[in-house]
Formats: C-alpha cells, sequence, structure tokens
C-alpha cells in the first residue's frame, strides 16, 4: 500500500499496482509513507524527497489490514482518507496471467517448495489451474482487498486495469502536488504462451465467473 493523509492506494496483484504506487510515491502531496518489506531499502538505492518507508507492512495488504495497521500508526481512520483507490482486473486476463506467473522458473525458486501444488497446476491445462489453484493472493478474491467486515466502503473507487491511464492519473491527480502531465508508467506486462481466446471455453468461462462473481455481477465487467 501507499498512504498519505488524504488517499490511500490499496496494492491488488497483478493490476499494474507497481506503476500506480511509483506515481504516487512521485507525485502525492507529502508526507507520503510507501509501505512493504523492502521499502527502507528501495528508498536507500532510489531516494525520493518526503517518501517515508515503512518495512514493518505488506505491500498486498487488504483494506481491513491497512487501515488496522494506519490506525496504530497515526491514529487515522477511513473517514479521515477523502478516498481510497484500487486497481481491479478482468477475470479473464487476470487468471490467465495468474497460470502463466506460476509457470516462470524464478517465480518458483522465490516461492519455494511450499507453493509445489500452484506449481504441478500451472503445468497441467488452464481449465484444470482455473478450478484447482484457488486465487494469486491465496483466500482473497479481487474484492476482498477493499471490504471492510464485508462490505465495500463508499470512500472506495475502483479503476479498471484496462483503464490505467487515464482512469487512474485522473483518481488521484487532486492528492498529488503538480496534477499536471502526470503519467503512469509502463505496467508490468506478460507474455503468454498461448492465446487466451484459444484456450476460454464456455467451461472455463463459468468457472472463471464462480471465483469472481462480484466484478460480473456488479457490471464491472462482462462474460462475453
Amino acid at each position: 500500500m501507499v498512504f498519505n493523509d488524504e488517499l490511500l492506494f490499496i496494492h491488488i496483484g497483478k493490476t499494474g499496482g507497481m506503476s500506480c504506487s511509483r506515481l504516487l510515491l512521485e507525485h502525492l502531496k507529502r508526507p507520503v509513507y510507501n509501505c512493504h518489506q523492502f521499502a527502507r531499502e528501495e528508498m536507500e538505492n532510489d531516494p525520493i524527497d518526503g517518501v517515508i518507508p515503512l518495512n514493518d507492512t505488506h505491500r498486498h495488504w487488504t483494506l481491513e489490514q491497512s487501515l488496522h495497521y494506519i490506525k496504530a500508526f497515526n491514529g487515522k481512520e477511513i473517514g479521515d482518507f477523502k478516498k481510497i483507490v484500487a486497481v481491479v482486473r478482468h477475470p479473464f486476463t487476470l487468471e490467465y496471467s495468474f497460470y502463466s506467473h506460476m509457470k516462470k522458473p524464478h517465480i518458483r525458486k522465490q516461492r519455494g517448495p511450499i507453493a509445489q501444488p500452484v506449481f504441478d497446476l500451472a503445468d497441467k491445462d488452464f481449465k484444470t489451474f482455473v478450478e484447482h489453484a484457488g486465487y494469486h493472493a491465496p483466500g482473497k478474491t479481487q474484492d476482498d482487498f477493499v471490504r471492510v467486515q464485508g462490505e465495500i466502503p463508499e470512500s472506495v473507487e475502483l479503476i479498471k486495469f484496462e483503464k490505467l491511464d487515464p482512469c487512474f492519473v485522473d483518481s488521484v491527480a487532486v492528492f498529488t502536488n503538480n496534477s499536471d502531465n502526470l503519467k503512469i508508467g509502463k505496467s508490468n506486462s506478460s507474455r503468454y504462451p498461448q492465446a487466451l481466446s484459444d484456450v476460454l471455453t464456455d467451461e472455463v468461462k463459468q468457472l472463471i465467473y464462480l471465483k469472481h462473481q462480484y466484478l460480473f455481477d456488479s457490471g464491472l465487467y462482462s462474460l462475453d
């Protein structure tokens, strides 16, 4: 996560969050808090004025986890933030990105033996992976990241990954020092070994729907 006195950014995995975080660290009104286990090392290697690293945090905390930490840190509660923003991604491409990600040798080395069951599923077909591999963040759907006691607060704005630029910039511009010429850097992109359309059968679509119902039922995304 990244936050200042007005804005809280919840970083959901595989949604361009690194690029979003960088924009916020560089341009949000100061002070800005950079929150993940290696934030101090990151800021030592690439200092940004007015950015305070907090290593006793996690890059991919949920909103509930983030609010719990922030309250203990400086007393702020959800109502003290003018906006909470997060980026969500179409479940079809999110699932395929997760599938491809788990095939990468450096990811397998990084995650270690504990993730071997997921690696084994990634060696199988896409349908089997979708059905049995769970979520990129174990046990958490994308909307779980922005729920508090089961509900999504009114102050939460969900930005589509597919419209990251300009929608993310437009959403956060008012909270920056200079809203002119803000631009999202290049997001992480995946090279898929097989065209998604080749493996996205009606059966697979239904399996993905069952895993990510809120994003479809809310109208954010379509099964078509």
